[in-house]
């Protein structure tokens, strides 16, 4: 099933930056990485492809839909992991999961349960007492609670500690395999993609290289 297409894209930031043209698609079960300097343009097509922003020119679509004007629609059925996840630190891991659990119709407290134990994140813990790997995890579990079709990760790997960078990348893998979840992933490095993802699109300057 195909869940992302994008076809020429275009998205200007400002008088100096400007997205694409891109074109792209992704279908279930695949892991796409995208690779790019800080700048380069890999949130801005998250955004897009998430909804936060609407194409200047070209057009994409989520489960066939345009998803700046149908982000209720998509968002019930992907997940989404900022660059920079916000925490209300008072909280403790299980309040904060059940104020995300709000959001999605389809949240799914035993697969909540599942990856707190596989991240070994104690549900009683609260927020600010978390390493910084451990918030990665917890946002990726907020994420993925409602079993998402699809997940956009903004650069999940530039925090994590030797172990979660292992962790991480053979969960998404697993889902991708097994549930046959579509998983977008941005990254800086090359080594933090490179011998997990299906495929790889670089960006440099907001232009796909060829």
């Amino acid at each position: 099933m195909e869940l992302i297409r994008a076809e020429s894209v275009v998205k200007r930031q400002g008088h100096q930056f400007k997205l694409g043209p891109v074109d792209l698609a992704l279908s279930s079960g695949e892991v796409l990485g995208i690779l790019g300097d800080h700048g380069a343009g890999k949130t801005t097509l998250l955004r897009l492809i998430w909804g936060f922003l609407r194409p200047d020119q070209g057009t994409v679509s989520v489960f066939h839909l345009q998803p700046h004007l149908n982000q209720l629609s998509v968002r019930q059925r992907a997940g989404y992991l900022s660059a920079s996840p916000n925490f209300d630190v008072c909280l403790t891991v299980r309040r904060h999961i059940q104020f995300i659990s709000q959001f999605y119709d389809g949240w799914n407290e035993a697969t909540v349960e599942i990856l707190l134990d596989r991240f070994r994140i104690d549900a009683g813990t609260c927020v600010r007492e978390l390493s910084e790997s451990a918030k990665i995890k917890l946002a990726l579990i907020s994420a993925a609670g409602h079993n998402p079709f699809l997940l956009l990760l903004d650069d999940p790997m530039a925090r994590l500690d030797a172990l979660a960078r292992k962790e991480i990348p053979e969960f998404l893998r697993a889902l991708a395999s097994e549930r046959g979840t579509g998983v977008v992933v941005s990254a800086e490095r090359s080594s933090d993609l490179s011998q997990w993802t299906d495929s790889t699109l670089t960006l440099i300057d907001g232009r796909i290289q060829e």
